[in-house]
């Protein structure tokens, strides 16, 4: 018999949401499935939380449940969001009836997702639901303004100046980093109506990425990089270009209306006030210091951090030039020379095929562990699926966030042998060149692994990280390897710089006139905070109940 999904997904969502309502958690919990999840998004603590099983489930719910105050539970009407039948991962023979939900609560108002698998016994139960507060009474986003202010007696640029002055003399909220980070933070709070300061260090929003090599180009797609309220043109590139990265966070600082001061950074060290809840943090601004009383600091100031060069023995002593990547400007200067990337990743890769495109005499690759090597063609396809171009970036992140990393983690275990498959011809030809595939897991618990993915961090002191988890996207590097025009120099590490070499830490040398390092990153910049004593993050004003 076909299922009806509006049917499933109705009945369930009456059964859930009475449940809720009535505070019973008993039946809260049969809803799910014995081996579901549920994750809470800020709805019954100020926190984000992943419960797995129906003991952890029931204890969990046993005190906020009564006092939340769910209420108006109903399927969305988006599109992307009404119920659907189908596989839940193209890699598994799992069906599941999906659909999104609304609901309100005590402090405001809330978006759910549910993914539901049959019982066998003709019931459903959810193996996924995903509830996360939207909005916050009394701090609703605002669409849009009229664009008319005082009855038409008032300039734009007068009311703009004057918001401008109001965050700059009391901002509630330090934002630390104008990239795509802060500046999305900052476009959320301002349509949040809360002052918002953001403070970069380049002279320039953007310059982050104009600074960097000139052929880079983002290896995800345009869509999974979109900015709040303001997604790319249609015309716009699959695969975004540095420049034009750099030139649209610029104006989209600028057609959001946010305030940012560029040429600023904070001092150390910021002290926090436990009576008027309140930062003292002082900033300098383009060389003149200013000091703030924000309520909340975030630190967005990159997920990977600032570059570091490490110390080598002997480097003062080799001819050649030694560079990190963040320096590297394009390959011109390394024609007819013979080069060594540290690092295999795709800061390394790009660089060594733009070292092939200008002529360098050599190439070699330092790989030191493994790298988890993913096509641009599959990578594609991945958020292409993820993030479709007829539904609406927030849909897609809502369903993407209803995914518990541990269930991905759990249906990737399954999957892995199959993706390796799908990419046997780029691993074969890389394997045979000496270059070393990560396997076991797969590339979405990678990815979301650690500190953004692409690195799983032991910290020393706060300050580096030790350990590294590689991932990259081919973009036409692996070709260039198994052709033999990269060469690869694996499971070593460089040991100590000669006159016009570098010896590795396995005894073996390799001429060099240039040795570039695509890889180590510190956080030194934000000990100063970790210290501090205090949690920096956005803690909404309200007491839950």
């Amino acid at each position: 018999m076909p299922v009806n999904p509006s049917r499933v997904a109705s009945s369930w969502i009456s059964h859930f949401g009475k449940a809720l309502e009535s505070g019973d958690i008993n039946a809260t919990v049969s809803s799910i499935h014995p081996d579901g999840y549920f994750r809470d998004i800020l709805v019954f603590s100020w926190n984000n939380r992943c419960l797995h099983g129906h003991a952890k489930l029931s204890k969990y719910l046993a005190g906020p449940l009564d006092k939340v105050f769910i209420r108006d539970v109903k399927l969305e009407t988006r599109t992307g969001l009404t119920p659907e039948y189908g596989l839940l991962t193209d890699k598994l023979p799992l069906r599941a009836v999906s659909a999104g939900f609304i609901f309100t609560c005590a402090v405001g108002v809330g978006r759910g997702y549910f993914s539901l698998v049959s019982t066998g016994s003709g019931k459903w139960k959810a193996l996924v639901v995903m509830m996360a507060l939207a909005d916050i009474k009394g701090y609703e986003e605002i669409e849009h303004e009229l664009g008319v202010y005082e009855g038409h007696a008032r300039a734009w640029t007068d009311v703009f100046i004057k918001r401008r002055q109001a965050v700059e003399t009391k901002p509630h909220v330090l934002i630390i980093g104008g990239g795509q980070a802060g500046l999305n933070v900052a476009a959320r709070f301002k349509q949040m109506d809360i002052k918002a300061l953001v403070v970069e260090t380049t002279p320039r929003i953007g310059d982050s990425w104009r600074k960097r090599y000139p052929t880079l180009t983002l290896h995800s797609p345009k869509k999974s990089n979109s900015m709040l309220f303001q997604p790319f043109p249609k015309t716009w590139p699959v695969f975004t270009p540095r420049d034009k990265l750099a030139d649209w966070l610029e104006q989209y600082a600028q057609s959001q209306d946010l305030i940012v001061w560029t040429n600023s950074r904070p001092l150390p060290h910021p002290v926090y006030d436990n009576s008027t809840k309140r930062w003292t943090v002082m900033v300098d601004r383009a060389g003149e210091r200013v000091t703030l009383h924000p309520s909340h600091i975030v630190v967005a100031a990159s997920t990977l951090g600032a570059p570091r060069m490490p110390v080598i023995p002997h480097q003062d002593g080799f001819k050649g030039s030694v560079l990190h990547s963040s320096a590297y400007q394009g390959g011109k200067p390394f024609t007819g020379k013979k080069v060594v990337v540290v690092g295999a990743a795709n800061t390394a890769a790009d660089i060594c095929q733009d070292l092939v495109f200008h002529g360098a005499q050599s190439i070699t690759m330092v790989q030191r562990s493994a790298t988890c090597i993913l096509s641009r063609d599959s990578a594609r396809i991945m958020f292409d699926r993820a993030f479709p171009e007829d539904v609406d970036i927030d849909v897609s992140d809502l369903m993407a966030m209803a995914r518990p990393l541990s269930l991905l983690s759990r249906i990737e275990r399954g999957t892995v042998q199959q993706s390796l498959e799908e990419q046997k011809t780029t691993h074969q030809g890389l394997a045979e060149a000496g270059f070393k595939i990560m396997e076991g897991k797969g590339f979405l618990t990678l990815w979301y692994e650690g500190r953004g993915g692409f690195c799983k961090a032991t910290f020393r002191d706060c300050k580096y990280v030790t350990d590294v988890r590689l991932i990259a996207v081919d973009v036409g590097c692996a070709e260039l390897i198994r052709s033999g025009k990269v060469k690869i120099k694996q499971g070593v590490e460089l040991a100590e710089f000669n006159t016009d070499s570098v010896l590795f830490t396995d005894g073996s040398s390799l001429d060099a006139d240039a040795v570039i390092f695509a890889w180590v990153i510190h956080f030194e910049f934000l000990v100063p905070y970790t210290r501090s004593g205090t949690r920096i993050a956005i803690t909404p004003g309200i007491a839950r109940p």
